[in-house]
């Protein structure tokens, strides 16, 4: 199994404490984490992304995006790339920004050009997880619920938008279940 994590706005991937937890499970039974990185400086982002699982990313095997806040806007961008294709992959969105219009602050180095790479999910848009804190501070997660509610699972909790008091172990339960349920 490869984890293939991307992070939100204002972090990195492999710094971010999700990933960190992703990775660790991945070590320690046998599968694969890569964090993927983009900033909101690059013109072309998902272009920039598909490079990096071209360079790392064995489409060979089964794989999981895993998205977060705006990384989930990229996350689901991605998995519409490969759809349709031959590859056996998988998508989990975690608290993720499917148009500025959710956005509960305003941040002036979220810039125009950042926004215009946001696309709003296809209507096919299926079959994944999405983890949705119900505290999310940065995201009005009943916008998420509404558009996504109809053909993916969608689990809430009372979660900040960070996730950061969910446990370790329910976190990765949710991955791992989902993953192992949807992947061969």
């Amino acid at each position: 199994m490869q984890y293939i994590y991307i992070h939100g706005f204002g972090t990195t991937g492999a710094g971010s404490n999700k990933f960190k937890k992703i990775k660790n499970y991945a070590d320690e039974n046998g599968a694969v984490a890569i964090a993927l990185e983009w900033n909101e400086f690059q013109t072309d982002i998902i272009s920039q992304l598909t490079q990096q699982i071209n360079d790392q990313v064995d489409i060979e095997k089964p794989f999981c995006f895993i998205g977060s806040s705006t990384g989930g806007n990229f996350a689901y961008q991605l998995m519409e790339l490969f759809s349709g294709s031959n590859v056996n992959a998988s998508f989990i969105l975690i608290n993720p920004l499917l148009n500025v219009v959710q956005r509960k602050i305003d941040n002036h180095l979220f810039t125009v050009q950042l926004a215009n790479q946001l696309k709003n999910p296809s209507e096919n848009l299926s079959n994944g997880l999405i983890i949705l804190g119900e505290n999310d501070e940065v995201l009005d997660y009943n916008y998420t619920h509404q558009h996504l509610h109809k053909n993916n699972q969608i689990i809430t909790g009372k979660w900040n938008h960070t996730l950061s008091n969910l446990e370790t172990d329910c976190f990765i339960e949710l991955i791992t279940t989902f993953t192992n349920n949807n992947l061969k």
